[in-house]
């Protein structure tokens, strides 16, 4: 079976509907995918709905009629699970951000903590590398929504803004598993996942001022990155989302 590549709208979508895709994603439909008029796409709207789709135009622009609704509006979250995520040095985030999307995380919080290998600096310009990157692993994983990926902020300042239960995955605080931790838990779930370095003490004192559930992984010590994604895995199991 020919496989039935998925683009993303920004408009609602009914049976019918003309729809001309980003310019991003026309470009990657008529020179990377050699998609032409006749060929079969799927287009997923904002509201979750995904339809199956005819192309009518394929050139510097790409065009395409919905036909039929292969999977409905939804108002419910699926996942329910977001990422904060301390940002790691390097390009170690553009793979966070491809692989947590493709997981199906709904939501992604860069933060810079007090031993943060990235400065606030660091983040400006990336936030729309980041989006893009999201929004084509969502495609290519075939998923109904793309991931938010919010705007950098301090890990204090996220704190103050969203106070609530939240689980951190630390190896300053013995916690319990995190697989245990999140039996019978209610959703929403936010994990926040620290750098290699470690949390400083006033960010620990704050997680314990804030309520926050201490978790582990286990008695290995993970990469930041490998933590990030073996953690989300895990949480999207237990919210049966995965697996």
């Amino acid at each position: 079976m020919k496989h039935i590549h998925r683009f993303f709208v920004s408009q609602s979508l009914t049976s019918g509907s003309s729809i001309c895709l980003e310019p991003d994603d026309s470009f990657h439909a008529s020179k990377v995918l050699r998609i032409r008029p006749g060929d079969a796409i799927e287009l997923a709207d904002p509201e979750g709905a995904v339809f199956l789709a005819k192309v009518t135009v394929a050139g510097q622009v790409v065009e395409a009629i919905a036909e039929s609704e292969i999977v409905p509006k939804s108002s419910d979250v699926k996942t329910a699970l977001t990422v904060v995520q301390v940002l790691p040095s390097g390009r170690k985030m553009d793979m966070i951000v491809e692989k947590l999307s493709e997981l199906g995380v709904d939501r992604l919080v860069p933060v810079f903590g007090d031993k943060s290998a990235a400065r606030p600096s660091a983040g400006e310009g990336k936030l729309q590398r980041w989006r893009r990157i999201a929004r084509s692993a969502a495609s290519q994983s075939k998923r109904e929504r793309v991931m938010s990926v919010e705007q950098p902020r301090t890990l204090s300042g996220w704190m103050d803004e969203e106070p609530g239960r939240f689980y951190v995955l630390s190896t300053e605080v013995a916690g319990e598993p995190l697989g245990q931790a999140l039996e019978g838990g209610e959703k929403p779930v936010t994990l926040v996942i620290g750098p290699e370095a470690g949390f400083s003490d006033a960010e620990l004192d704050g997680f314990s001022g804030s309520g926050a559930v201490f978790v582990s992984l286990g008695r290995q010590v993970l990469r930041a990155e490998t933590a990030s994604l073996a953690a989300s895995a895990l949480a999207l199991h237990k919210l049966g989302a995965l697996g």
